[in-house]
């Protein structure tokens, strides 16, 4: 094989570990935020949650960092340059993205595994009038309706 051939290889296997990697940092931060209590997810939010977080996150859920900063109420400019600075983000942003692991990680116990709750969490439900559940996370009521159908399936009540 040629060195450049063998370069290439290296680059796609190296990005492929970096997005595992980024995946599997997510996952740990979520189930982090998810384990703790109340008081300490307070004091996260108000403090502010690393620029990081939202670039794992949106690798985790396989969309671009710009349509996932709108999930999370950013501006992509903001999002990016939050980022580049390694910046904190605010604490309407954190919190959106503490709302994002709790509804997460509920959805992996109602589903069984992280794949079938991020599969639910991204395709479009008439329950939310044909847009995905994940993108419902942008304001507090979105999230209760959220919570409530995942509740609903958990427990087989009616949505």
């Amino acid at each position: 094989m040629s060195q450049k051939k063998s370069d290439t290889l290296q680059s796609i296997d190296d990005w492929k570990n970096m997005t595992t990697a980024s995946t599997e940092d997510f996952r740990k931060w979520r189930s982090s935020v998810a384990d703790s209590d109340a008081g300490t997810r307070i004091n996260l939010i108000r403090k502010g949650i690393s620029s990081h977080v939202l670039v794992t996150a949106s690798e985790y859920f396989n969309m671009p960092r710009a349509q996932f900063a709108k999930i999370i109420g950013m501006s992509p400019a903001t999002a990016e340059r939050k980022i580049k600075s390694h910046s904190l983000l605010g604490p309407v942003e954190s919190e959106r993205l503490e709302r994002l692991a709790i509804i997460e990680d509920t959805a992996e116990k109602v589903f069984g595994n992280a794949d079938q709750a991020k599969m639910w969490l991204l395709r479009k439900n008439l329950v939310f009038g044909d847009d995905t559940p994940l993108s419902m996370l942008d304001t507090e009521t979105g999230a209760g309706e959220v919570k409530k159908v995942l509740a609903s399936i958990a427990y087989g009540g009616v949505v």
